[in-house]
């Protein structure tokens, strides 16, 4: 068996045996990602598994104060549940010296030349150097990755019209630059290689939510760990998604190379290397993954694939699923609606911070804080005087320590090269 056969024979195993309601209604289909961690002795692991389609519009951000996911798509869940996943680990270090992680390396108790032990900005945790990440989705990432998919679905092939907000803006083509109220979802297919919004109904209230193969390809450049993980986390290679796998026949690699890659005529990211390759970005590098389809032999045995375009009966289940599987502490379940925890209105202040996610902005802080205040001041000082004087998201997403400037400036950098990457703003001036 293929390791790619392998990695999807685990995650469709894992999400079998989730309870019922974790799992589309009949009639109802979502798509599926699971994040597998690889080690030396080739032996896998399911950090990570997520199911979703939704996203939040971007009127619901200035009321969200960090409990609200904006985006709830399988992809960008399940790598909220890998950073989880790596805090987990790194919590358990500190508080059971017993404990030999063979998934992060501690400052304290390895000798690494990955972390240096004199410097008290340096991150004290970094990905084992035996650890590969490796991604596993039902279908392919939406955006330009999927956009041949969406073209061979339609019995039209005409581009749908993109609305715009102001009649005198033009509609974007491979020369124009899109602003964030005129990013298309699916729409205007014809054009290829741009950054797009999380695909919706056409009346559905606008998101500026990056779609997943843009937020993939950021990763790229960025690695897998986000702004909050990043502080105490070195982005080295291991960081970086290794392979990224869906079934045989929702693979195309025409567009894949096209969405993922600067291989020429048509690669986007042609016009992103040559600077990242000119400018020193301390601990960040193009770590490119690997699109890669599972044998076409293998049997997906997945009940909840997206439906052909001519079966009308079928919809987007509106319910996600977070699993977040570290063997050192029992699994964590969730069911989500509108990005926050069932149960729950999506608004409502009545049981505080219940409603949130444990990956949730304000949770996933919370839980730094935990381990920060963990961290010895002899050695991490900086780290822990700058988290601990953070007064709200805002200034934690800019924090100022040693390799989290280079995470910053990779990401502007990337982002300023693919034409169109607005940001989704209003649900960062709040604080603990």
């Amino acid at each position: 068996m293929t390791l790619e056969d392998r990695i999807a024979t685990l995650a469709l195993t894992a999400f079998s045996s989730l309870p019922t309601k974790c799992k589309p209604r009949p009639q109802e289909w979502i798509p599926m990602t699971a994040i597998i961690l690889q080690t030396s002795d080739e032996t896998l692991h399911l950090a990570s598994l997520a199911t979703g389609s939704k996203c939040i519009p971007s009127t619901t951000l200035p009321k969200a104060t960090g409990l609200i996911l904006h985006d709830c798509h399988s992809e960008i869940l399940a790598l909220r549940g890998l950073n989880h996943f790596l805090l987990q680990d790194a919590h358990r270090i500190l508080t059971n010296h017993d404990y030999q992680s063979p998934y992060l390396i501690y400052n304290n108790n390895h000798n690494n030349n990955n972390v240096n032990n004199n410097d008290p900005a340096t991150p004290p945790f970094a990905l084992h150097p035996s650890i590969s990440i490796h991604l596993f989705s039902t279908e392919p990432p939406c955006g330009d990755a999927s956009m041949e998919f969406i073209i061979s679905a339609q019995e039209d092939p005409t581009p749908w019209s993109l609305p715009t907000t102001n009649e005198n803006t033009p509609l974007p083509n491979n020369n124009t630059s899109i602003t964030n109220t005129l990013l298309p979802g699916r729409s205007y297919f014809s054009t290829l290689s741009i950054v797009r919004r999380k695909p919706s109904r056409p009346d559905a209230p606008p998101t500026f939510s990056k779609s997943c193969t843009d937020k993939l390809t950021l990763k790229q450049f960025t690695s897998t760990l986000s702004s909050i993980s990043s502080i105490i986390i070195l982005p080295t290679k291991q960081a970086y998604i290794k392979t990224l796998t869906v079934p045989f026949d929702k693979f195309n690699q025409e567009g894949y190379t096209r969405a993922f890659t600067s291989t020429p005529p048509n690669g986007r990211l042609s016009n992103i290397l040559p600077h990242t390759i000119d400018v020193d970005i301390k601990d960040y590098s193009y770590t490119p993954l690997t699109p890669t389809p599972l044998s076409q032999s293998f049997t997906l045995k997945y009940p909840y694939s997206k439906p052909p375009p001519q079966d009308t009966t079928t919809k987007a289940s509106n319910i996600a699923t977070l699993y977040i599987n570290h063997p050192e502490t029992s699994p964590i379940t969730e069911v989500l609606i509108s990005g926050v925890k069932q149960g729950n209105a999506q608004l409502s202040t009545a049981r505080g911070d219940k409603k949130g996610s444990v990956v949730c902005r304000k949770r996933m802080w919370l839980f730094l804080r935990q381990i920060v205040d963990l961290l010895a001041p002899s050695q991490h000082l900086d780290i822990k005087t700058k988290v601990e004087n953070i007064k709200t998201y805002l200034e934690l997403k800019d924090i100022d320590i040693n390799n989290t400037r280079g995470r910053i400036q990779m990401k502007h950098l990337v982002t300023g090269v693919l034409n169109g990457w607005g940001k989704n703003i209003g649900d960062d001036d709040w604080g603990l």
